[in-house]
């Protein structure tokens, strides 16, 4: 493993030599220059510069210029000034204090006193001192928000913080009767519209516990109590309701879509779409861990309200989490993290990963401290950072496919951190850096191989002083290089100052950061740099003082004094780190199906043929795919069959009994030499015997006892696949001959594509082990987000029209199933 090439050049080692080698630093100017990576069509050198002039009281304006073309042709230049009651960091790098003073004037410029989106409200202002998410994107979102406010927001601003997050909750409507099981007086996280008619689709709402936390641990003591309260009502309710629609107790983790990474087509096989039940039913990464960090803050506030039964409870469930996600996502053939599953009830860990899911699993401690770092250093970085998936998917244009985006970085560096992997540290800076300084603001998104904010075809959608993305270079600064984290009693120093970061700032012998206000109280940071060197690593923290005083690097806040806290940082000499990076192949940025860094596209399977006892396959490639590079492997009920297959045809060697017969199979396409894997095919399932169909309230007879599946044929067009809030979440009841329930669950039916006007969707499946016997079916309300008075205002249906929670039900399969089903 290594660092990518394109980064080694001195004039262009951003990664290896920070910002130094080109930087031509005067009392008043600087510049610095960014090459082109090798390949890039006319690619040329880009030269960003700074001009500091002083103003009263010992500010600093600072005009940023860069010769890159922006995105929507938007200026050149910049004029950004400290201000008193701001943050402002100064070192011997005009650069490096320009761009957090630019850092600072985005997050002000999202600080409003309104919000509006075309879809709430009629598009016109809703009161909030909220922060907007960016300057194309005038709302508040539950997961950018979260985010943002854990990476950095949190202390920069808390009463805005704290106003957004509570804005991302809610009660139900007045007339919806809390759902059976809910706590009185508990709330819910708002889930945004989204796939299939958001949540649970999509669960990730649970990324709020992220910004939570960190608001709880920036507030101070006397205003924490309202908060803290806010925050265990708002867990409490999402917590039970998720775990009876989202939680699958056989796999022992949350069903629903990837977190962030939320357009379907860009990081799922191009057949979801048609089924977004089996979205649902699939299990995501990111969005597992996020439930297990949202666990870990119900465990502790349960704790501190002296709830032993419930801190308990959530502690169990997180505990068993962890293991889960450590037992079904960790792939060992590539010492990797998958990304997500399928749905199959035993899933299918895909060989597709991403960054934020990684970094996440890092930082939580989810990840145990050798898969921690085996997997960040075997996460592909491209010429100027990350991508935030991988591999690439072929064909889709450029958002989260084949993109860099801030905020994940910014988590790949608190990660690089953590585990003491300085190369990876040092490429995350860099891209951080190379991103806000060229666009003269904190992009959404970069293409992954230029860094350009347009490149080809995208990104598609792209907005300058992104929240999260401000956020993400905030962390950089404060968190990464003068260490401060405010923990729940007092502040953590903890930077992780590689040599990059080190010449980042220059030649001088400090560093300082002044203007913080944490749990109120006055904060500023010294830091006592060591000489700059050329060679890799990081330089240790030697010492912590307080006010004089030599102190651990915990510092509790009963140590903190009513006036302002002088912290002073010093370092020792560069130690070797961890430097194991993997790099992308150098490939033609136009590319889109370059077999080194695209995966397959997703083979098909034709329909399944008996021959006496035994069942054929017949494998359709990829359109236009190279037979010879690809290989094929073969899944059957959620478990690999047959690996490696050159030839197209297979035959199943399991052969068929007497007794009814349901299996379910899918393929998936290998490169032979890169070793990428595509998505698997859409499942074709093998049925004899084994289903019958009925209708709810019609009894049916179960002529043999075993686990049993039920599946709902249905109409769902209340609104496009890709939006509102009107996924039909039911509660489905199986009654015996006595009425009496001896099972039941929730099935969902989402959103269906309008492709195909005609087709039913499939709902989600309840499984149940029953005894023979006979039995009919009832269908009951749960809840979805159009219960929540948060959507009272929305446009679409589900809004402004009153709850809507309904699908047309045709008919019911019922499915006899194999074993582990």
């Amino acid at each position: 493993m290594n660092i990518h090439t394109c980064l080694r050049p001195a004039a262009v080692a951003l990664a290896l030599a920070g910002l130094a080698p080109s930087l031509h630093a005067m009392p008043d100017t600087a510049r610095q220059d960014f090459a082109p990576c090798a390949g890039e069509p006319g690619g040329r050198t880009e030269t960003v510069g700074v001009a500091v002039q002083p103003l009263p009281g010992g500010m600093r304006q600072f005009t940023l210029s860069t010769t890159q073309a922006q995105r929507e042709q938007t200026p050149q230049q910049r004029v950004v000034a400290e201000r008193a009651d701001r943050p402002r960091v100064q070192s011997a790098s005009p650069l490096f204090d320009a761009l957090f003073a630019m850092a600072l004037d985005d997050a002000q410029l999202n600080s409003v006193a309104a919000i509006r989106d075309g879809a709430y409200n009629a598009g016109q202002p809703i009161d909030c001192e909220c922060f907007q998410t960016g300057e194309k994107w005038h709302y508040v979102w539950t997961r950018d928000l979260s985010y943002a406010v854990n990476l950095g927001l949190a202390w920069l601003d808390t009463p805005r913080a704290v106003n957004s997050l509570r804005f991302k909750t809610s009660a139900f409507r007045a007339g919806v009767a809390l759902p059976a099981g809910l706590p009185a007086g508990s709330l819910q996280i708002v889930q945004d519209t989204g796939s299939g008619g958001s949540w649970p689709v999509s669960t990730d709402r649970v990324t709020w516990a992220w910004g939570a936390e960190s608001a709880l641990n920036a507030l101070p003591s006397a205003q924490r109590a309202a908060f803290a309260e806010h925050t265990w009502q708002a867990l409490r309710g999402t917590l039970e309701a998720d775990r009876v629609a989202a939680f699958d107790a056989r796999s022992g983790l949350y069903g629903g879509e990837q977190s962030f990474l939320d357009w379907r087509t860009q990081t799922y096989a191009p057949w979801i779409v048609r089924n977004l039940s089996r979205m649902s039913s699939s299990k995501a990464l990111s969005t597992n861990v996020s439930h297990f960090q949202a666990l870990q803050l119900a465990e502790r506030l349960a704790t501190e309200r002296g709830d032993a039964a419930l801190a308990s409870r959530y502690g169990q469930w997180a505990a068993e989490l962890k293991v889960a996600i450590n037992r079904v996502f960790w792939l060992a053939d590539v010492q990797q993290y998958a990304s997500l599953t399928t749905d199959d009830a035993t899933p299918i860990a895909l060989h597709k990963f991403d960054l934020l899911g990684i970094a996440l699993a890092i930082t939580s401690g989810v990840a145990p401290p050798e898969r921690a770092a085996l997997a960040l250093a075997h996460y592909p970085q491209a010429p100027f950072g990350p991508p935030v998936i991988s591999p690439q998917q072929p064909g889709i244009a450029v958002y989260h496919n084949r993109a860099m985006w801030p905020f994940v970085t910014a988590y790949a560096l608190r990660a690089a951190g953590r585990v003491g992997n300085a190369a990876v540290a040092a490429q995350a800076f860099a891209s951080l850096q190379r991103g806000a300084a060229l666009n003269l603001s904190n992009m959404e998104n970069l293409e992954w191989l230029t860094g350009k904010p347009q490149f080809d075809d995208g990104p598609v959608i792209n907005s300058r002083r992104q929240l999260w993305s401000v956020a993400a270079y905030l962390s950089l600064v404060v968190e990464s290089v003068f260490g401060v984290q405010p923990q729940a009693d007092g502040l953590q120093l903890a930077p992780f100052l590689t040599t990059t970061a080190r010449r980042a700032l220059g030649e001088g012998a400090s560093a300082t950061l002044q203007g913080l206000q944490l749990q109120g109280h006055a904060v500023s940071v010294r830091l006592r740099l060591p000489a700059a060197t050329s060679a890799a690593g990081h330089h240790p923290l030697a010492q912590v003082k307080l006010n004089g005083q030599v102190v651990a690097p915990q510092i509790r806040a009963a140590q903190l004094q009513p006036g302002l806290n002088e912290i002073e940082l010093s370092f020792g000499e560069r130690q070797d780190s961890d430097t194991r990076s993997t790099s992308v192949a150098t490939v033609n940025p136009l590319s889109h199906h370059d077999a080194r860094v695209f995966a397959p596209d997703s083979p098909a399977l034709g329909p399944i043929q008996r021959e006496g006892r035994s069942l054929h396959l017949h494998i359709t490639p990829p359109a236009g795919a190279d037979a010879q590079a690809l290989r094929y492997n073969v899944y059957r009920d959620g478990r690999a069959v047959a690996r490696g297959l050159n030839t197209l045809a297979w035959q199943d060697p399991e052969p068929l009994g007497a007794e009814p017969v349901r299996r379910s199979y899918a393929v998936e396409a290998v490169h032979a030499a890169s070793g990428h894997h595509s998505h698997p095919s859409e499942p074709v399932v093998f049925e004899e015997g084994a289903v019958q169909q009925t209708t709810l309230g019609q009894p049916f007879e179960l002529t043999r006892a075993g686990l049993t599946g039920f599946e709902l044929l249905y109409e769902n067009r209340a609104g496009h696949i890709q939006t509102g809030v009107t996924n039909a979440v039911k509660w489905l009841r199986v009654l015996d001959e006595q009425g009496r329930e001896v099972a039941a669950g929730v099935v969902q039916m989402p959103h269906q594509d309008d492709a195909d006007p005609k087709a039913l969707g499939l709902s989600t499946m309840l499984r149940a082990p029953l005894p023979r016997g006979r039995y009919r079916l009832v269908l009951q309300d749960y809840f979805n987000m159009s219960a929540l008075q948060s959507n009272a205002s929305y446009n679409g249906a589900g809004g402004v029209g009153g709850p809507l929670n309904q699908a047309e039900v045709k008919a019911v399969k019922v499915i006899a199933l194999p074993e582990g089903g």
